[in-house]
């Protein structure tokens, strides 16, 4: 899907609405603005609106991100617990009791820790 800039979407907007509300009348209108190969599509000046008139802004809604809590403060804490309970333990049993990826496991002994393995 083409990205728009904000003075494109506004622009598609205000001529959606000079044409009284009518896609088919708004795509005549862009196809010599746009040309013929990027002209937006029926669905793409729908969506558009639909955003428009639910949100009130031209800019894209954000994607939320990801949050990675693998390494926080209680899993470092839980990990630092297990360790002390057994330094010579492997790393697939803490990982399956404390409920975390043995990835994350690693990580937590190699950055915060500072284990290394056959030290």
């Amino acid at each position: 899907m083409v990205k728009y800039t904000n003075e494109q979407r506004l622009q598609i907007l205000k001529i959606y609405y000079r044409n009284l509300e009518s896609v088919a009348a708004t795509l005549r209108a862009l196809t010599p603005i746009f040309g013929h190969n990027s002209c937006p599509s029926r669905q793409a000046v729908t969506s558009l609106v639909k955003k428009f008139e639910s949100t009130y802004s031209l800019c894209d809604v954000a994607v939320p991100v990801r949050l990675r809590v693998g390494r926080s403060v209680e899993n470092i804490a839980a990990v630092e617990t297990s360790v002390a309970n057994d330094p010579n333990q492997s790393i697939p049993r803490p990982s399956q009791e404390l409920g975390m990826a043995k990835p994350t496991l690693w990580l937590i002994l190699r950055k915060d820790r500072t284990l290394h393995p056959y030290n």
